[in-house]
């Protein structure tokens, strides 16, 4: 008569996830790839995520970034700031819009000199942003 499998369980609370594997190893290996961000940051408020949004605008405007960079990027922060107002925002223009941002940010930071500075001003920012738009902390990044 075999082995009964073992019934085991993790749980997990209080505590932000991204990207994180578990497995489970007994006769058979399961493993599971949870990419859900689990973080009382869900609940900041509309003001909390228009702050966030116009701290991270502020980091744009004092950087190296020429005026033309700053617009671009201020070209997808705006309309993510203006859904963040409304009532029934519609979160996936938002999110599509912070990513594009977030992408040009990075992309741009790569290229001049103090621009590390500039991305790592940044990404505490988009990570407890994104809760609020139901994605996990590094979706931006």
């Amino acid at each position: 008569m075999p082995d009964p499998k073992p019934c085991q369980s993790i749980s997990i609370s209080g505590s932000s996830l991204s990207g994180n594997q578990i497995g489970l190893a007994g006769q058979d290996l399961i493993q599971y790839n949870n990419g859900v961000q689990g973080s009382s940051d869900a609940s900041l408020s509309k003001k909390e995520v228009i702050d966030l949004l116009t701290k991270l605008e502020n980091i744009i405007v004092v950087s190296d970034l020429t005026k033309a960079q700053q617009d671009r990027i201020f070209a997808y922060t705006r309309p993510v700031k203006e859904e963040a107002k409304v009532e029934n925002s519609d979160k996936q223009v938002a999110i599509a819009n912070l990513k594009k941002a977030s992408g040009i940010i990075k992309e741009t930071s790569e290229v001049i000199s103090n621009g590390q500075k500039i991305w790592q001003s940044v990404q505490p920012i988009l990570s407890k942003l994104a809760p609020w738009f139901g994605v996990t902390a590094n979706f931006f990044l």
